[in-house]
């Protein structure tokens, strides 16, 4: 009887042992999605007449670094509804102060980002860069940007920031849209040719939709969003990468369904690789479009998650990152970091 009891309890303690480890590790894992219990400020300025609110988070130490998140596609709000969030925590930790915001008429933000540019979201993102730099006066500043970013962070310069981070870019928007269509037509088994003439016919009934004799949006879609691609359907980052005088870090997702990492890839190399010592350019094993496990993450839109693969990322955080890809985005970061103190001390 008294060997019985302490077999009882010898179970009880360790499934509270078991019990009190889960939750502990549970724990460690949702810090990843917390950003309230980072230091921050606010992060306001005023671009194209437009107020503008964002967030800079703060490390818990001297700050090594700093940048500015600039968004994909999409109304965004500062942390994109939360997705940024294991990303900040990762640089945060790493010493790497981080600056965003909500898009123009999203949040807190006065405006309309479909009214944008390319040209105008590079000019915000100048004032966001003067911004930092008065903060953080000669400490290395960049920007770090999602893939419509692609068209630009490379109308950036040498006088607006001291490098570039670049993830899941196209350089033609145009080249693009073709190719994510031919993705989601094949994944849904439409055969080569199906593809091909599908593609066509897009092709034709884009030029007749957001041709300059179009007069209204088609049924669908809204006249802002319309508006929209017909001012930056024609968006191409080659003659802005062929001057970049920047150190740029380009980086794609192997198995990106949304942009075609080798063509792009090759593209930057042609015209970026041999003017900056400190640029590289990197397709990483494994990883999708935002660099997440491709084996668990790898969709086209973030709607098309289902819920097992909503719960799997708030679990694990930025552990939801392809291996190595975060560590080698911060690492570069602070290379320059490193770069830019040492210049410095020499002047």
């Amino acid at each position: 009887m008294r060997r019985s009891g302490q077999l009882r309890l010898r179970a009880v303690l360790t499934f509270a042992l078991v019990l009190t480890a889960a939750a502990g590790f549970l724990l460690w894992r949702l810090a990843d999605h917390d950003l309230d219990r980072r230091n921050s400020e606010r992060f306001d300025f005023v671009s194209a007449g437009a107020s503008v609110s964002g967030t800079l988070w703060l490390p818990d130490e001297t700050p090594r670094a700093a940048v500015v998140l600039v968004h994909g596609d999409g109304a965004q709000d500062r942390t994109s509804e939360g997705g940024y969030a294991p990303l900040i925590n990762a640089m945060l930790d790493r010493g790497i102060a981080v600056a965003s915001w909500d898009k123009p008429g999203v949040g807190s933000s006065a405006g309309n980002w479909l009214q944008q540019t390319m040209e105008e979201r590079a000019d915000e993102t100048r004032i966001a860069l003067q911004l930092l730099a008065r903060r953080f006066d000669g400490l290395a500043r960049g920007a770090v940007g999602f893939s419509q970013a692609g068209w630009v962070l490379p109308q950036l310069s040498s006088n607006d920031a001291d490098f570039v981070v670049l993830v899941g870019a196209a350089v033609s928007w145009q080249d693009q849209g073709d190719y994510y269509t031919r993705t989601r037509l094949a994944r849904e088994g439409l055969d080569p040719p199906a593809v091909d003439l599908a593609i066509a016919d897009q092709k034709k009934e884009d030029a007749r939709i957001f041709g300059p004799e179009a007069a209204s949006a088609p049924a669908g879609m809204s006249a802002d969003r319309w508006q929209f691609i017909r001012i930056n359907r024609y968006a191409d980052a080659r003659s802005a990468l062929a001057r970049l005088d920047l150190p740029l870090l380009a980086i794609w997702g192997a198995n990106d369904l949304n942009v075609e990492p080798e063509r792009n890839a090759a593209i930057f190399r042609e015209l970026v690789s041999g003017r900056n010592s400190q640029s590289e350019i990197i397709i990483w094993p494994g990883a999708t479009h935002g660099l997440l496990k491709s084996s668990a993450y790898n969709w086209q839109l973030a709607d098309d998650w289902t819920w097992f693969a909503i719960m799997r990322f708030v679990l694990e955080g930025r552990h939801a990152f392809a291996p190595g890809a975060l560590d080698t985005v911060t690492e570069w970061i602070l290379a320059r970091g490193k770069v830019g103190a040492s210049v410095r001390q020499q002047s």
